[in-house]
């Protein structure tokens, strides 16, 4: 890492969109902050092969002079809630 680039610690956030042709997509973060971009070679970094829309992740972000870019990623569990019950179901 050169002395211009900046990591944060652990987010979470909510996958865009994700273009596995150009290995590019973008996550927005849940704290509100700027999102950032997320490159499939740091995906397979990672031991993950693809993202889709909707997915949550918690990833470590890299500023740099160039924008923000998502490091560390790894997948969170879905929570799928019932409506008018307040249960919840974890699924993988």
């Amino acid at each position: 890492m050169s002395g211009s680039d900046k990591r944060t610690d652990d987010t979470t956030g909510t996958v865009e969109w994700f273009d596995t042709e150009r290995g590019v997509g973008v996550i927005r973060p849940d704290n509100g902050t700027s999102p950032c971009e997320v490159r499939s070679d740091m995906l397979h970094a990672c031991g993950l092969d693809s993202l889709t829309a909707g997915d949550r992740v918690q990833y470590r972000v890299r500023e740099e002079s160039g924008g923000r870019t998502a490091t560390d990623l790894a997948m969170l569990r879905a929570i799928h809630r019932w409506e008018g019950e307040g249960g919840a179901i974890h699924t993988d």
